[in-house]
């Protein structure tokens, strides 16, 4: 009994990772206490993050224009069967499936549509813990890698949202941990998983690749394994996309996204300062110390780049350099949500260099115990220093919300309408998505969009009707041109609601 080993199960990671102790040695209970500690505080970082997430999707908020327009079709899903999603979209079917399953088993509602990214987001931090576990061993470097990801306003912000962002991002950081540890086949299905999520998930196609390849899990029939995997969930996307007729997916989305065209000269400057700006949700003020960090985490890699983990961080930083200098030369949307996909590679470096400085500045070497209370205590003051702009986000003070704040009141405006007669024509200009969606799946209404007031006024008048009109308008819209245009034809413009942020505009059209 004495030379047997005893194997304990610590937590069976999603790869099923055993830890063996052995008790022959005087160490072994100190590497049990650690184990023990560093699986309390991983557990503590889940569980931080999940409230965080938890208490943004609490909050009451209206959907921003593009979270309307994914959950519409998503609704449509729900309630009308219209799995195919048929329409104008140009993003692929797998996170808004979630949403539409959500909506099956919740009921329709913002709530619903938010929930599965949360839960995308708790998922996530797991993820990196998971990935950094599989680059860095037993340091410290995993749990702050988790506590990164789990505390990112960036992260919680866009969790509790109907973004496709989320999901995509949670199954990519999977599909990495996954090549990180071999399991190609895995690996592959993830990461088309994470691409039938959102287009954008294709960028860590070569970062996967790159960490198995520095860690020494890539061979040719782990690259065979891994194609096999990403080709069957391409394919099913492929057949998805064919069997919903009309303009595919991939063509709009290069359309809404111009893949290729290069930033003008005068426009690099503007574009540089916009993502700095939007860099500073990534990790809130911190970032100002972690980013640093991370660079040169990732330039020690290329510098010691015959050991594995310097490896993978030359892959890390490569790959975040080669993405920023894209999105900043290719005339892409600068939107910061864009930015999600750096976190998993920027936060693992971010975690390597603040592990590396705790290293250079460490007196006498401390036991096995004191080292896993050093790094807890440097988690701790990690959290301190992250968590009020996690805070902030969580209680709806990001940039996110302000946009979302836009449309504050559209409830009330959709039951004002609603309440008209059936078939009131409604003149909509400028609320598009936002406002279908909150007049509900089954709204007898006619929305028409007229793109200039001098259509506008044309169709109006030709309208043979006798019905009042009405024109939905944002407040800080300039509209008396609009306006004039329908009086100009002979008709009545009067108010008929006045909102903080909305006027309607009750149209009675010319004698006939």
């Amino acid at each position: 009994m004495r030379n047997a080993p005893i194997v304990i199960q610590i937590w069976r990671e999603y790869s099923g990772d055993l830890l063996t102790i052995d008790t022959q040695t005087m160490k072994a209970g100190e590497h049990l206490g650690a184990q023990t500690a560093r699986l309390w505080a991983a557990a503590a970082v889940l569980l931080l993050g999940a409230a965080l997430r938890l208490s943004a999707l609490a909050q009451p908020v209206t959907l921003h224009p593009d979270e309307a327009l994914f959950s519409t079709f998503a609704r449509a899903a729900a309630v009308n069967g219209d799995w195919l999603l048929p329409g104008p979209l140009d993003k692929p079917p797998l996170a808004l499936y979630a949403n539409a399953l959500a909506q099956v088993f919740i009921g329709q509602g913002t709530l619903a549509a938010r929930l599965p990214g949360a839960l995308a987001g708790v998922v996530l931090a797991a993820a990196v813990y998971r990935l950094a576990r599989q680059l860095c061993g037993g340091s410290g470097v995993p749990l702050l890698a988790a506590l990164l990801a789990a505390l990112s306003p960036l992260a919680v912000s866009y969790s509790a949202s109907a973004f496709t962002d989320m999901p995509m991002l949670a199954l990519g950081a999977l599909a990495l941990a996954a090549g990180a540890s071999g399991r190609w086949l895995a690996s592959g299905a993830l990461l088309g998983l994470a691409f039938a999520s959102k287009h954008q998930a294709l960028y860590y196609l070569p970062l996967c690749l790159a960490l198995g390849w520095s860690v020494g899990r890539l061979d040719r029939r782990g690259l065979v394994r891994f194609a096999a995997g990403l080709g069957a969930a391409l394919a099913g996307l492929l057949l998805w996309d064919a069997a919903r007729g009309g303009t595919s997916t991939f063509a709009l989305a290069a359309v809404n996204n111009d893949p290729a065209r290069l930033a003008d000269l005068v426009e690099l400057a503007p574009r540089l300062a916009a993502w700095g700006s939007h860099a500073e949700q990534l990790f809130g003020p911190v970032g100002a110390l972690l980013i640093p960090l991370a660079l040169a985490a990732g330039v020690r890699g290329l510098v010691r780049r015959r050991a594995p983990t310097a490896r993978a961080d030359a892959a890390l930083l490569a790959f975040a350099l080669a993405y920023a200098l894209v999105h900043w030369l290719v005339a892409f949307n600068i939107y910061e949500r864009y930015l999600l996909l750096l976190l998993p590679p920027v936060g693992l470096l971010a975690a390597r260099g603040l592990d590396g400085a705790a290293n250079a500045v460490r007196l006498p070497p401390p036991s096995g115990g004191l080292s896993a209370l050093a790094r807890l205590a440097g988690a701790g003051a990690l959290t301190l220093a992250l968590l009020p702009a996690a805070l902030g986000a969580a209680a709806g003070q990001s940039p996110l919300d302000t946009e979302r704040a836009r449309c504050d009141g559209i409830e009330a405006l959709a039951a004002h309408l609603n309440s008209k007669p059936v078939a009131t024509v409604i003149y909509d200009r400028w609320l598009g998505w936002e406002l279908g969606y909150y007049l509900g799946q089954w709204n007898d209404k006619r929305r028409v969009y007229y793109p200039t007031p001098e259509l506008l006024a044309a169709g109006a008048l030709a309208l043979p009707e006798q019905g009042t009109r009405y024109f939905p308008v944002p407040a800080d819209q300039p509209v008396e041109e609009w306006l004039e245009a329908l009086r100009a034809v002979g008709f009545t413009v009067e108010v008929d609601l006045r909102l903080p942020r909305f006027v309607v505009y009750a149209l009675r059209p010319p004698p006939r």
